[in-house]
């Protein structure tokens, strides 16, 4: 990684500060995960109920039918993240409430980021008869797959992967065409570049999410310059700041790009106060820094968490990959209306004509 460009003691307060003044919107409370019994899953790191109609703790029981009616279902989700993150693991848990105040199903989600307890914290949900435990993030899979077999009442997914099989379906966010469009918004907006592209973590979905940005760019100008670093964290927005504005510093970026999580908002105040525009991702992050991010690359999750609970609830669930693409609806591409003024002429017509390449499959956004 590039040498950190300096920051002043006052700029960092500042970031940080913006950071937890936007991270706390939309908090809730954790409590402890109550354990089905001595011994069994009491790992699980924190969790609440939010449910229709249902108790704050978690049922004991024989589990659920796969086939039982909605206002018996219960769903059950872990996170590897803080659901204040304003991205990937709070996405998740709104959607998880959403779902079980809209449905009436009962739904648990618990805080889990220790690879040790995975397959505890797993095993936790499907003895206390949950019928659909939903993991958030590849990181799962392989400790989904040893637990599934154990649970045939249980159904099993893990998002963020395609390695399904063993009794655990996978939800395939194909985000990579989303930041596409990105990219070539960035080059459209800022057409001398360069763009700073900021991951939280190396892992190959991350990658394809910046690999793409970086060719939906150069779609448009085919020498558009791009640099790319890691945080190394998904919550450090201290070290996310000091990373864009070595990008800023350094290599004279004039737009960022990021896939870093509750680190996003290191990016973002970073950005503001440099005046560079900057993009969201996973969740529509545009109201974060309106005058800063001009657009955001979006998951619908809710509706992919909706699709499982009706799979297991009509017994069509299989331990097959979902996809959720541009084509199905569960990616998007939404533009800050703020900034909108911002695009040149032809800009929403050359994007158009990307996202009907991309959906008809005549367009891969990773070569």
């Amino acid at each position: 990684m590039a040498t950190v460009a300096h920051m002043t003691h006052h700029r960092l307060i500042l970031s940080i500060l913006f950071a937890a003044a936007l991270a706390g919107i939309g908090c809730r409370s954790e409590t402890p995960v109550p354990p089905a019994s001595p011994g069994k899953g009491a790992n699980a790191a924190s969790a609440d109920a939010a449910s229709t109609g249902a108790s704050s703790a978690a049922d004991s029981g024989t589990g659920a039918s796969s086939g039982g009616a909605a206002e018996t279902l219960k769903v059950a989700l872990l996170h590897p993240g803080r659901e204040t993150d304003r991205g990937w693991n709070q996405m998740a848990c709104d959607a998880l409430t959403k779902l079980g105040q809209r449905t009436g199903v009962t739904v648990r989600r618990a805080y889990s980021p220790n690879p040790s307890n995975f397959k505890s914290d797993i095993r936790a949900f499907a003895e206390q008869g949950y019928a659909l435990v939903i993991c958030h993030g590849g990181e799962y899979v392989k400790a989904a797959r040893e637990v599934a077999p154990r649970f045939p009442g249980t159904r099993f997914a893990a998002t963020g992967s395609t390695e399904s099989g063993d009794g655990v379906a996978t939800l395939d966010f194909r985000l990579w065409e989303a930041t596409y469009l990105c990219g070539i918004l960035a080059a459209r907006v800022v057409p001398e570049g360069p763009a700073g592209v900021i991951g939280g973590v190396d892992s190959y979905p991350v990658r394809c999410t910046l690999n793409a940005f970086v060719n939906g760019a150069r779609s448009v100008a085919p020498d558009y310059g791009a640099y790319t670093q890691y945080v190394g964290s998904w919550d450090d927005v201290a070290k996310a700041a000091q990373t864009a504005q070595s990008l800023i510093g350094g290599y004279k970026a004039r737009v960022l790009f990021q896939n870093a999580d509750a680190a996003a908002f290191g990016v973002f105040q970073a950005a503001r106060d440099a005046g560079v525009f900057a993009f969201g991702a996973n969740s529509d992050q545009n109201d974060a820094a309106p005058d800063t991010i001009l657009a955001s690359a979006v998951i619908d999750m809710e509706a992919a968490f909706e699709q499982l609970v009706e799979a297991v609830r009509t017994g069509r669930f299989e331990d097959k990959p979902i996809v959720h693409d541009l084509k199905s609806g569960g990616i998007t591409f939404v533009p800050n209306p703020r900034l909108r003024v911002k695009w040149p002429a032809g800009t929403q017509e050359l994007i158009d004509a990307a996202r009907q390449r991309i959906i008809s499959g005549e367009l891969d956004v990773l070569k």
